[in-house]
C-alpha cells in the first residue's frame, strides 16, 4: 500500500530539516570550543589535501606555531580581561615599549640578559598597572583609556629607541631561539603553552579568578556580594600588561632585535581571536582554550592565505571579516536565549 504525500506533510518535513539545521548552527554557536575544534580541523584537512607538498611539512607546522605564539600569549590576557567586561587596546603598544626597554637594558647597557627579560616584563606590568588605574580609580571608560596609551606608549617606545635595537646581545637572543631537541620549536611557543595550560586551568578552577565572571555577569551585584570589582579589574591590567611584556620580550629575542613598529595592528588579532573563542562583549563568558583555538583557526587562515600567495594586505580584510563572524555568533546565540 503506497502512501500518498499531500502538501502539508512535505512543509511538515521541509520544516523539521530547518529545525534541525537551526539545532545543529544553534548547538556549534553555544559550544565555540566545539565550533573552533570543527573549523581547525576541517581547515587543515581541506590544505593538506589541496596543497600537500606545502602545507603539511614539518617546517610549515612549525612556522604556524611560532607566529602564534605572541597572540596566544596575549590572548590568555585579553580573555581574563574580556571575561570581567573589560579590555585593552594597548597591547601591541606595551608589547613594543617592554621588548625595546628590554633591549636597552641589555644591549646599550650591558646588563645580564635575565635582569633585561624581567625589566621588559616589570615595565609591561607597569604600562597595565597604568590602564587599570586610569579605568578603575579615575572612572574612564576602558576604550578610551587604552586607545590613549596605545598612543603614549608608541611614542614613548619611539623616544626610548629611535629606530631600534640592533644587535641586542648572543645572551638576550638565546632566550628567544631555544629549542627542543625533538619538534626543534622555538621557546616562544613553549612559553605560550604553558600559560594556556597554567592560565586555563587558574581561570576553572580557583576561586579567585572565577570571580571575574561575576564581575563580567553583573558588576553591581558581584560587588554587593562582597568581591572587590576594582581590585580584581585593576590585578586583570596588571597580568595583561605583564604578559604583553613577556611577548615583547621573547619577540625581541628571537630576532636579537627590538623594533619600534612591533606589534603594530596585534590588537585586533587578540580580540578577534579572543571573541572568536567565545568571550562575550558584555562579559561574564569565555575560556582560555577557546581563546587559543582562536587563535589557531586564525594563524592557519593567515598560513593558507601565504601559501596561495595572496598579499599581507588582504590578511587584515580577512581578520576583520572574521572578527564580524564572531560577533554575529555571539549575538546569534544571545537571541537564541532570548
Amino acid at each position: 500500500m503506497t502512501m500518498q504525500i499531500t502538501q502539508p506533510m512535505a512543509e511538515n518535513a521541509e520544516h523539521r530539516r530547518e529545525n534541525l539545521f537551526v539545532r545543529i548552527v544553534r548547538r556549534l554557536a553555544d559550544s565555540r570550543e566545539l565550533t573552533l575544534f570543527v573549523l581547525v580541523i576541517a581547515l587543515a584537512l581541506v590544505m593538506s589535501i589541496v596543497y600537500p607538498n606545502n602545507f603539511p611539512t614539518a617546517s610549515n607546522m612549525r612556522a604556524v606555531l611560532l607566529n602564534l605564539a605572541p597572540v596566544g600569549i596575549l590572548v590568555c590576557g585579553m580573555m581574563l580581561l574580556m571575561i570581567g567586561g573589560t579590555f585593552d587596546l594597548s597591547v601591541g603598544s606595551t608589547l613594543a615599549f617592554s621588548g625595546v626597554w628590554a633591549a636597552v637594558v641589555a644591549g646599550w647597557w650591558g646588563w645580564p640578559a635575565e635582569v633585561a627579560i624581567l625589566v621588559g616584563i616589570l615595565v609591561g606590568a607597569l604600562c597595565g598597572l597604568v590602564n587599570g588605574l586610569i579605568v578603575t580609580r579615575i572612572g574612564i571608560n576602558a576604550l578610551i583609556a587604552t586607545l590613549g596609551t596605545l598612543t603614549i606608549y608608541r611614542s614613548l617606545t619611539y623616544v626610548t629607541a629611535g629606530t631600534g635595537v640592533t644587535p641586542i646581545t648572543d645572551a638576550f637572543a638565546a632566550y628567544g631561539r631555544a629549542a627542543d631537541p625533538l619538534l626543534r620549536i622555538q621557546s616562544p611557543f613553549w612559553a605560550m603553552l604553558v600559560l594556556v595550560l597554567v592560565g586555563g586551568w587558574l581561570v576553572a578552577r580557583t576561586r579567585f579568578f572565577r570571580q571575574f565572571y561575576f564581575i563580567g555577569g553583573n558588576p553591581r551585584a558581584a560587588q554587593l556580594s562582597g568581591i572587590r570589582v576594582d581590585r580584581l579589574i585593576l590585578i586583570g591590567f596588571v597580568i595583561m600588561g605583564g604578559l604583553a611584556g613577556l611577548a615583547g620580550v621573547l619577540g625581541a629575542a628571537r630576532l636579537n632585535s627590538a623594533v619600534v613598529n612591533a606589534g603594530v595592528g596585534i590588537e585586533l588579532k587578540v580580540i578577534t581571536a579572543t571573541v572568536l573563542g567565545g568571550a562575550s562583549l558584555k562579559g561574564g563568558e569565555g575560556t582560555i582554550l577557546g581563546g587559543i583555538l582562536g587563535v589557531l583557526f586564525i594563524a592557519l587562515i593567515e598560513n593558507a592565505m601565504i601559501i596561495n600567495a595572496i598579499g599581507v594586505f588582504w590578511q587584515g580584510l580577512v581578520v576583520g571579516l572574521v572578527l564580524l563572524f564572531a560577533v554575529s555568533l555571539d549575538r546569534f546565540k544571545t537571541s537564541g536565549r532570548a
